[in-house]
């Protein structure tokens, strides 16, 4: 578990409520370390809820984007993103 939180025993309390199981909680305290982390691990399957997390994970990582009411707009069926995190083709 890849986390940008603070409060490790929280992040913990979290994950165990939702019965989430975890080899290792890392906390991290910029977007930008869930990359470095992920290449440190050889991560090869990423999931998070924020798009700007996903910039900087490495080629070849495989991501899942979860949405959510921050990251997708369910009354008009469209994701929401940034000039940062999105591109519109055509």
């Amino acid at each position: 578990m890849i986390t940008y939180r603070r409060d490790r025993a929280k992040t913990i309390l979290d994950l165990d409520e939702r019965n989430i199981r975890y080899d290792e909680v890392v906390l991290v305290d910029r977007m930008d370390a869930k990359a470095a982390v992920i290449a440190e691990h050889g991560v090869t399957l990423y999931v998070d809820d924020q798009p700007e997390m996903l910039k900087n994970v490495p080629a070849g990582v495989n991501v899942m984007l979860f949405r959510n009411e921050g990251n997708f707009d369910f009354a008009d069926q469209r994701w929401m993103l940034s000039q940062e995190t999105g591109k519109l083709v055509c």
